[in-house]
């Protein structure tokens, strides 16, 4: 069963347990809604704990998540570093939309089919998504995640077509 992650527990907020989660996911609401299933991921061992929500909001870039069996600040602190997971499944995404993990290490090539590097990092920005590209020898570069520079996406493969514009590298 693959996974995927929904943000980092950074501490606790309020005296009844909830949980000050730094977001890695566009679909928060979506996530944790009210009797969602979550996965608790201990960064030391992997171990991994299920726990359904309790209640959810959203102050970007954080979620405060509410979650059964976490009653008070002190259980809630215990979980600082934690990361929060729920099961990767591929009908819970819009057409075009992709999982982060998806697109790291896909093969960025231009419209000749040249090699240009591989995906490091997707990265967040105010304006958009951005894909962080490293390559051999040289320094990495930056493709915003919008249509005019991203052609293809083809997960299966691991192959991202892009247009390049002067200065893209």
């Amino acid at each position: 069963m693959e996974y995927v992650s929904l943000g980092v527990i950074k501490d606790s907020f309020g005296l009844d347990g909830t949980l000050k989660i730094f977001s890695t996911t566009t679909m928060s609401n979506k996530r944790y809604a009210t009797g969602a299933k979550v996965f608790l991921v201990n960064p030391l061992n992997n171990e991994m704990s299920e726990r359904i929500v309790v209640k959810f909001r959203r102050s970007a870039p954080f979620d405060f998540v509410k979650l059964e069996g976490i009653d008070n600040p002190e259980d809630a602190k215990a979980l600082k570093g934690y990361e929060i997971h729920v099961i990767k499944d591929r009908n819970d995404l819009e057409e075009g939309t992709y999982f982060y993990s998806d697109l790291k290490g896909c093969e960025v090539v231009d419209d000749k089919g040249n090699v240009l590097g591989h995906v490091k990092e997707v990265e967040e920005f105010p304006a958009q998504l951005t894909l962080r590209v490293g390559r051999k020898g040289k320094p990495d570069f930056f493709v915003p995640f919008i249509k005019q520079f991203i052609k293809s996406v083809d997960v299966e493969n691991k192959r991202i077509l892009i247009e390049i514009i002067e200065g893209l590298l």
